[in-house]
């Protein structure tokens, strides 16, 4: 794609959102001014013979689809904008983070998070489970879960959920496994019994891993470390269906080199 045609396809909203409406189907001029409310047609026409003459665009009897250049670059589009929403949506975030730990193929996918909530750590519940992590998964049928970091009430809710059948898989870092191991090995032991949970122990120090992995049925978390290398308990939930899924492909990427262990 020239950079003129890039130029004219991101740098204007109004040819976007055309483009994009186009691609749900053919449409004709007043039924693209009702769906684009805020585009007086003074301003929009202007933008469709732009588009026109770029071979993007063609009108028919009065109705307006997309040329197949125009499908195929459009189709192309789409991932574009959705991998910029989600950059931009939390700049300060996603600059400061350690994108390392997400392999090269889900980071190239990281458009399926999809629309997301930046989870920021609240220092009245400093001691507490996130209330709507603990909801969600309290009714899912599973969670999947990576673990970096310890909090001290992961064992007696891990124990609490396996008793109701909640299927738990759960993959320690090396120091967390030590910690559960040190601390809570009733608990862990309590939970093993259930036939409902599996445990992995992650010691593969010389690759850089997140902070924090959590999914469910209904919800997906990502944690994840800062260039100083700390988890400031900063992390993005998303309830999207494809944000679940690219959620689980993580997990198991570190489940699949994390080795199960039957008892700690």
């Amino acid at each position: 794609m020239n950079p003129g045609l890039l130029d004219l396809i991101l740098f204007s909203e109004k040819r976007k959102a055309f483009l994009l409406l186009l691609k749900e189907g053919p449409r004709n001029i007043d039924e693209i001014l009702k769906e684009l409310p805020d585009v007086p047609r003074t301003s929009l026409l202007p933008q469709i013979k732009k588009l026109k003459e770029q071979n993007l665009v063609i009108q028919e009897e009065g109705i307006y689809h997309l040329t197949n250049v125009g499908e195929i670059i459009v189709e192309k589009m789409q991932p574009l904008l959705n991998t910029l929403n989600v950059f931009e949506k939390n700049e300060e975030f996603w600059t400061d983070r350690k994108l390392a730990p997400i392999p090269a193929h889900l980071l190239r996918r990281i458009n399926e998070i999809g629309n997301y909530s930046l989870i920021e750590p609240d220092l009245s519940h400093a001691f507490e489970l996130n209330p709507e992590f603990v909801k969600q998964v309290s009714n899912s049928n599973s969670l999947y879960m990576f673990l970096s970091y310890f909090h001290p009430q992961l064992p007696s809710f891990f124990k609490d959920l396996t008793e109701k059948g909640i299927e738990l898989s759960v993959v320690l870092n090396e120091s967390v496994h030590s910690r559960f191991a040190e601390d809570f090995k009733k608990e862990v032991e309590e939970f093993l019994k259930t036939g409902h949970a599996r445990v992995f122990k992650y010691d593969k120090n010389e690759i850089e891993s997140p902070a924090l992995i959590a999914v469910s049925d209904k919800i997906m978390i990502l944690g994840l470390f800062n260039e100083s290398g700390r988890f400031d308990r900063q992390y993005i939930i998303s309830f999207e269906p494809g944000a679940i899924k690219w959620g689980e492909e993580l997990f198991r990427y570190y489940m699949e080199i994390a080795s199960e262990v039957k008892t700690l």
